[in-house]
């Protein structure tokens, strides 16, 4: 006789291998799936049936509770689930009904996606700003923004350096000056109109921030960087973009500077090893209101068709080419893969005989300094300029020189310039090398006909009405008539067998230069042209940038005053051999000049560093000048701000110094003279700058219909 089984009876448990009286489970790998009512059942469900009491039970099912209203039945009649309970905050209270129902349900309104569009097309890389301060309420904003991107792992590898100091944002303005020199060669024919894209801003503006990638401990696992490091720099970029995108909505500019080194930056912010200075970020209310992005109209690129840059499964050669293609002809031949020309080309061969280490980066921070605002004053002219019957950047580099000039001095430059002319003079024993075609008594000959105005800047500065001073800071013998006498000893020593200077005549020789441009500065003068005279003096100069910029001496030294093919080789191997001598040794400024400099370089060096105490500007005339200045600026770095290049020589060396200062030339005339003929010459263009700003008339003022016309052709603008 078989036995009935029956639903859940103690026979069919013992068959299915469970304890009688057992709960039973559901099948491994199954769920029971509960029944959603629709919309309407719900509805009728929640009807009272039973005069707005319980509903009533069912036969069979006395241990079941009544149900109350909004609850569900199981499928095959177990017990009802109760109501899912409310969704704690933080965690997605929505259902997947609803997200079924309408996949869109997360947009936001329209008010805000239009705002948002407009944020993102109205986002621009601002280059001018007003000097007005940004309240720290409003840092704030920016700065939770760009706290609230996304990251690889949520590392958060974003760090912000807030910098207000203006000493430090002329700091950055230095390094990212030489480096933007540095870059502009590889240009070639564009390089012009790469260097009319200014980093003013850096100082401009009252607030920097620099934003860093902290990478991490080194060993230390990060969820999703595993196979790709480079996220946590993209994490960076997704805060600076929330950044930015905020600056814009509340009416703020920024400007993304990236002309640096991280090494250079590290140094200057004490940054750690492990810690990537991404970007310089410029901020502050905008001195300009662009309705397009600036390199598109400057015509430097156009933003491409979005059909360019998307392509569909896998990656479209075709399409891939003709991006590059258009890229390049937006760029044109000066791009980042062009041939440079052989201008440029040489540029680039002085540059790379040079480390990576700067002149005066890295130096101590200054001391005694003024660290009076430029911004005002800056603003001011610019305002000014734009005002102007031209067209935008009319005048070049002439609006520029109107801009420093008036950063050092407070206003814009002069009509009529009262100029003091400094020549420092001063004999080398290296001569005895075969350094120069000329004799050491040549140099005290020289000096005496400058003083009598019969040499190129003596004559320039009587025709335009120059205070000159010539002086004998280490001249061999007497000090010649005419020549004020500040000797501090007859000539250096041999710098292929020794130092050429003990450190009290090197300290001698400044303080002479000191006193010789407080001399100037108190007389009445608006600005300093330095010179100088000494036979052999380019090789000294030659053996002093090799030191101060670490660099191969070979491509620093030419052939000064008209050296024949033999003698230059000389040259260079009397250069070589003082480098090579004194590098281990000589680590700091005053060192170098103690190993290889000339008493006129360091008389040139102390009345660059009383100018710059005094905020009066600098004229620099070639390269003999430029290395006193390189090693004035790594004495005191800020002494900078009051330099003027006033022209670029022939010699090697000085193209490779102008570009480690920072500094563009006035003047490209290839001159050799020395003296300080250049820097007077430059003054010309200070006084026509200064004429150009005073007597031009504005829009108004001429009448002159200043917005140009928006072009229509083919029925389009």
């Amino acid at each position: 006789m078989v036995e009935e089984r029956r639903p859940g009876s103690p026979a069919k448990d013992c068959a299915r291998g469970r304890q009688p009286g057992a709960p039973r489970l559901p099948p491994a790998g199954r769920r029971k799936l509960r029944r959603v009512p629709s919309e309407r059942a719900r509805s009728v469900e929640r009807q009272p049936t039973n005069g707005g009491g319980p509903p009533p039970q069912r036969d069979g099912d006395e241990t079941r509770p009544p149900r109350d209203d909004g609850t569900r039945r199981e499928r095959d009649g177990d017990a009802a689930a109760p109501e899912r309970p409310a969704t704690p905050a933080g965690f997605d209270p929505t259902r997947p009904a609803e997200r079924a129902a309408d996949p869109a349900g997360w947009r936001l309104a329209e008010p805000a996606r239009a705002a948002l569009r407009e944020v993102i097309g109205g986002r621009r890389d601002i280059r001018r700003f007003r000097p007005d301060p940004v309240p720290d309420e409003l840092l704030r904003k920016l700065l939770e923004a760009a706290h609230m991107a996304p990251s690889v792992g949520l590392m958060q590898p974003w760090r912000f350096i807030v910098v207000r100091s203006l000493e430090t944002r002329r700091a950055v303005r230095r390094i990212a000056q030489r480096e933007r020199l540095r870059q502009a060669a590889r240009f070639a024919e564009r390089a012009d109109d790469f260097l009319d894209q200014k980093i003013e801003g850096i100082v401009e503006a009252p607030l920097g921030i620099c934003v860093c990638c902290d990478n991490g401990e080194p060993g230390v696992e990060v969820l999703g960087r595993g196979t790709i490091p480079e996220t946590a720099q993209l994490s960076v970029a997704c805060a600076i973009q929330n950044l930015w995108l905020t600056a814009r909505a509340e009416g703020l500019g920024v400007g993304w500077v990236s002309f640096y080194r991280f090494a250079d930056l590290r140094r200057l912010l004490g940054i750690p090893e492990r810690v990537d200075p991404l970007a310089w970020l410029c901020v502050g209310w905008p001195d300009e209101r662009p309705p397009r992005p600036g390199l598109e109209a400057a015509g430097w690129a156009q933003r491409l068709p979005l059909e360019a840059v998307v392509m569909e499964e896998r990656w479209q050669p075709e399409r891939g080419r003709a991006a590059r293609a258009a890229m390049r002809q937006g760029a044109g031949a000066g791009g980042r893969g062009a041939a440079t020309s052989s201008k440029a080309g040489a540029r680039v061969a002085v540059a790379s005989a040079v480390t990576a280490r700067g002149a005066f980066t890295s130096a101590p921070p200054a001391m005694g300094v003024v660290a009076a605002s430029e911004a005002t004053a800056q603003t001011a002219v610019r305002d000014l300029l734009d005002e102007l019957v031209k067209p935008p950047r009319g005048l070049g580099r002439l609006e520029d020189l109107a801009t420093r000039w008036a950063a050092i001095t407070g206003g814009p430059p002069p009509e009529r310039l009262r100029l003091g002319v400094l020549v420092a003079c001063g004999d080398h024993g290296h001569l005895q090398h075969g350094t120069s075609l000329f004799e050491q008594r040549v140099s005290a000959e020289v000096a005496a006909a400058a003083a009598r105005r019969q040499t190129a800047v003596g004559a320039l500065a009587a025709a335009l009405d120059h205070r000159l001073i010539v002086a004998d800071i280490g001249l061999a013998g007497p000090t010649p008539r005419g020549v004020l006498a500040r000797k501090v000893r007859e000539g250096t020593r041999d710098m292929t067998t020794e130092r050429a200077l003990k450190t009290g005549e090197v300290e001698a020789a400044i303080e002479q230069g000191r006193r010789l441009a407080a001399e100037l500065v108190a007389s009445g003068v608006q600005a300093i042209a330095l010179g100088e005279i000494g036979i052999g003096n380019t090789a000294t100069s030659s053996a002093l940038a090799a030191l101060a910029l670490d660099a191969d001496p070979d491509a620093l030294v030419g052939r000064g005053a008209a050296m024949d093919a033999p003698g230059l080789e000389r040259k260079r191997r009397a250069v070589r051999a003082a480098v090579e001598r004194h590098r281990g040794a000589a680590r700091e400024p005053l060192q170098w000049l103690e190993a290889v400099g000339g008493l006129e370089h360091c008389a040139l060096c102390g009345a660059l560093l009383a100018a710059a105490e005094a905020r009066v500007p600098v004229l620099l005339d070639g390269f003999a000048v430029g290395t006193a200045a390189l090693v004035a600026c790594a004495l005191q770095p800020s002494s900078w701000e009051v330099l003027i290049a006033a022209h670029r020589s022939t010699e090697p060396g000085h193209a490779l110094v102008l570009r480690e200062l920072g500094l563009e030339p006035l003047l490209e005339l290839r001159l050799r003279a020395g003296e300080g003929a250049g820097a007077v010459l430059a003054a010309r263009l200070v006084e026509a700058t200064g004429a150009a700003l005073a007597r031009m008339a504005t829009f108004a003022g001429a009448s002159v219909t200043r917005n140009p016309r928006a072009w229509r052709a083919e029925g389009g603008h």
